[in-house]
């Protein structure tokens, strides 16, 4: 790459900046710093000599005189070639490979140091650009600190500043528009929203990122624009789950009026990365595989994803109901484990409660559990609390039930109970 640097003393940065528009038909990026008064051009691709006279033909135009230009594919060395004000000519061109000859006699002080440093040098007798360039990078930085290393670095010739920022990839983005009819029911529109998912997803894709946001624009009858905007669980760039989501929320929005046109837009996008399946996977990004899978069977199936909703009910067994929901709605909903929380004990329930054989001792006015029976062999109870009663059921199937917590010769914590003579297993703590 090679810099262009052009200066001027009566340069304001409103001046700079009007003057930009002029000089990008001549060179494709610039870079301003108003307080420094300069001008960065890039002329990469192009004849550093014929640009650099084609922009000081723009000041001519623009009745500007005064400006000194600097070409090297050193910043620092065409820097200094514009500002110093011992060059005579118009532009200097620094030749490839002479850009550390070409700093060695000017003064230090063409490097911008500051009063203290510029004490220091004057000090020790560094007065050029050589002095300082002949010096050991270690001595330097003892002597003179971080400052005294990068301005070393610069009598070197070797400036790593970044002059000119990658410019911004603008987000895809689809557009169709239609004159000889209008659409009330935005159910309608699923093959227009299909065809600019696909466009959109495609060039994601191509680009290997995922979006994080899309946003669905209705261009409507009254001239106006409806907004909506859509965010999956996570970024993805697959059409079926975007077209899945999409669909969903197509059920909630009320227009106000007909569409003419739509657009589709990415927000927001992050890389696409491959994601490890579960805790089973050796190594291998099993993940999207996995959501294929379940986007086909819902798709096959429908809304196949339930969450539950608990109520005050004295049963555990009948306190759970399981309601059918959105997969983007219940991706919504996940547990966060604080970090540094205590360890705890998690009841693990069992669907229905199972039926067991329990040996009991007699205590004051209940039975107290000594032993049961689980599959084919006999657990002890070295502990039990309880009983604790539950009744109810004026309105429905009455119940009347005395649990017990109980600890077992194991060390696992249990919870049983007894209900009409039966014993029963209701589950138990890990």
């Amino acid at each position: 790459m090679t810099y262009i640097c052009l200066w001027n003393s009566s340069w304001t940065s409103e001046s700079m900046i009007g003057l930009s528009p002029s000089f990008l038909k001549v060179v494709p990026r610039l870079s301003l710093e108003g307080e420094r008064r300069l001008v960065w051009a890039d002329s990469r691709s192009l004849s550093p000599s014929e640009t650099a006279a084609s922009l000081l033909t723009v000041l001519k135009q623009c009745q500007i005189t005064g400006a000194q230009v600097g070409v090297s594919i050193v910043p620092i060395a065409a820097e200094i070639a514009a500002r110093h004000p011992a060059l005579s000519s118009t532009v200097t061109l620094i030749p490839l490979g002479d850009e550390r000859k070409f700093l060695a006699p000017q003064p230090v002080g063409v490097l911008g140091p500051s009063p203290q440093l510029e004490s220091l040098f004057e000090g020790v007798g560094i007065e050029k650009c050589a002095d300082l360039a002949r010096l050991e990078s270690e001595s330097v930085e003892v002597r003179f600190g971080a400052e005294g290393v990068q301005l070393w670095r610069l009598s070197r010739a070797d400036d790593r500043r970044v002059i000119f920022r990658s410019p911004a990839r603008s987000l895809p983005e689809a557009t169709l528009d239609w004159v000889d009819y209008a659409l009330k029911d935005p159910e309608r529109l699923i093959f227009v929203i299909n065809a600019l998912v696909d466009n959109v997803c495609t060039a994601l894709s191509a680009r290997g990122q995922g979006a994080r946001e899309m946003t669905l624009v209705f261009s409507l009858a009254n001239k106006t624009s409806y907004e909506h905007l859509v965010r999956p669980s996570r970024s993805t760039s697959s059409r079926k789950a975007w077209m899945r989501l999409i669909r969903t929320h197509l059920d909630t929005i009320r227009l106000p009026d007909a569409v003419t046109g739509m657009t589709l837009r990415v927000e927001a996008v992050t890389g696409e990365v491959e994601r490890q399946g579960d805790i089973f996977d050796r190594g291998f990004a099993t993940a999207r595989a996995t959501e294929e899978t379940v986007a086909q069977l819902l798709d096959d199936q429908g809304a196949v994803i339930v969450v539950p909703s608990n109520t005050r009910h004295p049963l555990l067994e009948k306190r759970t109901s399981w309601l059918t929901q959105e997969p983007a709605h219940a991706a919504r909903t996940h547990m966060v484990r604080e970090s540094g929380a205590e360890p705890r004990f998690t009841l693990q329930l069992l669907q229905t409660p199972r039926v067991i054989s329990v040996k009991t001792a007699k205590r004051r006015d209940h039975d107290l559990p000594v032993r049961y029976r689980d599959g084919d062999r006999w657990v002890t109870i070295e502990s039990a609390a309880g009983p604790d009663r539950v009744s109810g059921g004026q309105w429905e199937e009455p119940y009347a039930r005395e649990y017990f917590r109980c600890v077992t010769d194991e060390g696992t914590l249990v919870w049983i109970f007894l209900e009409k003579g039966e014993w029963y297993l209701q589950g138990w703590w890990d």
